[in-house]
């Protein structure tokens, strides 16, 4: 039907001439300005082939045998022991300069596939290696995984997780207040195991980034530490380029930032400096001379009482001389997080409209330091005193601060590193190890040196 008939037959019914006018103009401001992006419109079609889980999927339940577990904590063991990295031969091999996106993944893999989309449209992402730390292995996330073809990437696999302990300290004992059955006791552990692995997690997983793998001890490039349920901009790489720059003109920045709360109207081509503090821990970044400090104090980050490692980490930067660390941060985040959405769809189509007409790369960038009458705003940001619980369990804070926790396998580059061999010395034994120290008094226990 043509745009005439269309007049005419208003006409007909009454309808002014005028208002036919503003509609055409409202759906071709809509066409143009505001399009209606669909599923189709937000993945582009080469990068199809990495959406294959819909907003239904759910994980049946399954509980392994104690054969099965066995068997897969030896399959863990071999895959971190060679640390295969893939894609080389088409992007060349890493070296200690090449810069590392690291996604800590459990089991969110609706979300996960579209943060897989977003990787794959970052501009030089072919200059990365992009490693995937799996807290729960199956075939269908691995297989996801292994279909990237634009980048360098490898697995590696947290070993002391709840798939490998279902029933038992570092996962979920059956002797905890908070057990699979449910069961309330007195003179009980209240820890959760299904809260405090991702703590554990990303302690050991950053760890096994700075000491373990084959370019550890010359490594010179950032990490950018992000989650399953991230979603990144294409001018992420893009801005590290300008946040690493400001470094070398504003000595004492050692974080980079690149996600925080969305709100409207913030500049693309802006960088705030201030003191770091949660909620910058989207799409967290440093270097290894930074990890060494980390590592130096990590008693703060393994005894405080938080479930929450970011929190933790506050904890363990006010040690430092000056109290805190200063960051810089990009004001317009590059990293957003999708689990205030839905699911990983929905959250990819709004921000897909948050985009229309952004300004990303932009040609200039500002660095700014916000100062008040009282002095500059936000310098030494500190922690609760007291954390926010679930981390009082003396095995958790054993765990966190033996030297097994940091690797599964003995490293043989870094030989500065205090390592031990997962081949020779069990998990197992190393619980015992823990009962041991568990049963010692109050006072050998306060003059142990854990570092």
């Amino acid at each position: 039907m043509n745009l005439k008939l269309l007049i005419y037959r208003a006409r007909v019914r009454g309808v002014p001439v005028y208002c036919c006018f503003l509609l055409l103009l409202y759906i071709l401001y809509k066409q143009i300005f505001h399009p209606k992006l669909k599923h189709a419109d937000c993945v582009p079609q080469h990068l199809q082939q990495y959406v294959k889980f819909n907003e239904k999927f759910m994980w049946e339940p399954c509980e392994l045998q104690s054969a099965e577990i066995s068997k897969l904590a030896s399959t863990i063991e071999l895959l971190n022991y060679e640390r295969t990295v893939f894609q080389t031969q088409k992007y060349g091999i890493v070296t200690s300069k090449t810069n590392m996106l690291v996604v800590q993944v459990h089991r969110d893999v609706e979300r996960l596939q579209y943060l897989i989309v977003s990787l794959a449209q970052v501009r030089d992402v072919e200059s990365v290696l992009l490693v995937f730390s799996h807290s729960y292995y199956d075939d269908r996330i691995n297989k996801l995984v292994s279909g990237i073809t634009f980048c360098r990437f490898m697995q590696i696999f947290y070993p002391y997780s709840l798939q490998l302990y279902p029933n038992k300290f570092p996962g979920i004992d059956p002797d905890d207040c908070v057990s699979t059955a449910g069961r309330t006791k007195r003179f009980c552990s209240s820890r959760d195991g299904r809260l405090t692995e991702h703590k554990h997690h990303w302690w050991w997983k950053a760890n096994f980034i700075f000491n373990n793998l084959d370019w550890s001890d010359t490594f010179k490039g950032t990490v950018v530490f992000l989650q399953e349920d991230d979603y990144v901009l294409p001018d992420l790489l893009y801005m590290l380029r300008y946040m690493t720059r400001s470094q070398a003109y504003l000595p004492g920045l050692h974080l980079l930032s690149f996600g925080r709360p969305r709100a409207k109207d913030l500049d693309f081509d802006v960088l705030s400096v201030s003191s770091w503090h949660p909620p910058f821990d989207k799409g967290l970044a440093f270097n290894k001379s930074l990890w060494h400090k980390i590592s130096a104090v990590s008693s703060y980050y393994c005894l405080y009482d938080d479930l929450s490692w970011s929190y933790s980490l506050l904890n363990a930067f006010r040690k430092f001389n000056e109290g805190h660390v200063d960051m810089v941060a990009t004001q317009m985040p590059r990293v957003v997080s999708t689990s205030t959405f839905p699911s990983g769809r929905a959250a990819m189509q709004q921000i897909a409209l948050w985009l229309v007409g952004a300004r990303m790369f932009p040609s200039n960038v500002k660095a700014v330091m916000l100062y008040s009458s009282t002095g500059r705003v936000n310098s030494g940001v500190k922690p609760p005193p007291r954390g926010n619980g679930g981390w009082g369990d003396l095995r958790d804070h054993l765990l966190c601060l033996d030297p097994l926790m940091s690797t599964t396998t003995s490293n043989t580059n870094d030989m500065s590193a205090t390592t031990y061999s997962q081949t020779t010395t069990k998990a197992a034994d190393y619980i015992t190890v823990a009962q041991h120290k568990m049963n010692m008094s109050i006072a050998d226990l306060r003059n142990m040196n854990f570092k």
